[in-house]
């Protein structure tokens, strides 16, 4: 099961902007939630592997369906350091 974050820092001064892309998601393809934000916000974040990368999963709650978009897929040493990035407000 993933780890659970309690919740993520808000934005810095100097907070870099992530590319956010729709799902790529390919029906032969299986994500595993390696580490999530907490989902009592309107936007939480999953940290996702699939295959030998990792991206970053971010949902907004809005008033219909939930809109899910994902970040550019790295290899594990980056993405982490992004998912720690994000979670100290750095980048977003």
């Amino acid at each position: 099961m993933a780890r659970t974050s309690s919740h993520v820092a808000a934005p810095r001064s100097h907070c870099e902007a992530l590319a956010w892309n729709a799902p790529g998601l390919r029906r032969w393809e299986r994500v595993r939630v390696v580490r999530r934000t907490c989902d009592c916000e309107t936007v939480f974040y999953e940290l996702c592997q699939a295959g030998s990368l990792r991206f970053i999963r971010r949902t907004m709650r809005t008033a219909g369906a939930p809109q899910v978009e994902e970040s550019d897929r790295w290899l594990a040493a980056e993405a982490d350091a992004m998912w720690t990035a994000l979670l100290f407000g750095l980048v977003r």
